[in-house]
């Protein structure tokens, strides 16, 4: 594995972002939240969720793996599902998402972004993920023929792989998790059991593109503060 992006792979590209569709995980437990559901977490004026919808609103078929949001303005622009079994982890939640997106049309765009909901700064990531997937393609048409790597997916600024914040091929991705299912089934499975079985190119991103929240001094950080509600807060496994 690389631990640098390609030669032009980093750069932005002066082509137009290729076709792709989007599965949004926004189903966990928030454990560390108290299970306060952080789709609902607000951001500068916007639920992560909308924020997350917005960064992929150029895709052909967007689905969001989670609940649908109870909250009065709940963008409505994506499909919803829920992982079997319920909090059965990222990696059968993917597979659902995936799953649905196979559903929703027969020539599904060749690139799938895959995006954790509480990424708040999912719009500036994404762009570059889906630039460095042209300069890949481009390189390895020039490469007489190559493919090139099955995904680009985000590294952090310590050098962590984000296998939830990246853009996959379809082909590779739909593969993989089928085998995985029927070796053991998806469920309370690591995301490096996918990742393992891929060639993987890393896109290191400015820092803090990739940062997430799972907890509340993560949520302070990024200025969002504990939410007020009477009773307490509902939890994501009652949604």
């Amino acid at each position: 594995m690389e631990p640098v992006p390609r030669p032009g792979v980093g750069s932005l590209s002066q082509e137009a972002p290729p076709p792709f569709d989007a599965v949004v995980l926004a189903g966990g437990r928030a454990t560390r939240l108290g299970g306060f559901p952080k789709p609902l977490l607000v951001f500068e004026g916007a639920t992560l969720l909308e924020r997350a919808l917005a960064a992929v609103s150029a895709a052909r078929q967007a689905v969001v793996v989670g609940p649908v949001p109870d909250a009065v303005g709940a963008p409505p622009a994506a499909r919803y599902v829920l992982e079997e079994p319920r909090f059965g982890g990222p990696l059968a939640a993917l597979g659902a998402g995936v799953a649905e997106l196979e559903r929703g049309a027969r020539d599904g765009a060749v690139w799938v972004v895959v995006l954790a909901v509480d990424v708040p700064r999912s719009a500036d990531a994404v762009p570059l993920l889906l630039d460095a997937a042209v300069g890949s393609a481009r390189e390895a048409a020039a490469a007489e023929g190559g493919r090139g790597p099955d995904a680009i997916v985000a590294e952090d600024d310590a050098g962590r792989l984000q296998p939830l914040l990246g853009a996959y091929r379809r082909g590779p991705l739909t593969q993989v998790l089928a085998g995985l299912a029927r070796d053991g089934g998806l469920a309370d499975r690591p995301m490096r059991d996918l990742v393992a079985r891929l060639d993987l190119l890393p896109l290191r991103l400015p820092a803090g593109l990739s940062d997430d929240v799972d907890t509340w001094d993560a949520a302070e950080r990024w200025g969002i503060g504990r939410p007020d509600a009477p009773g307490g807060t509902a939890r994501q496994e009652d949604l």
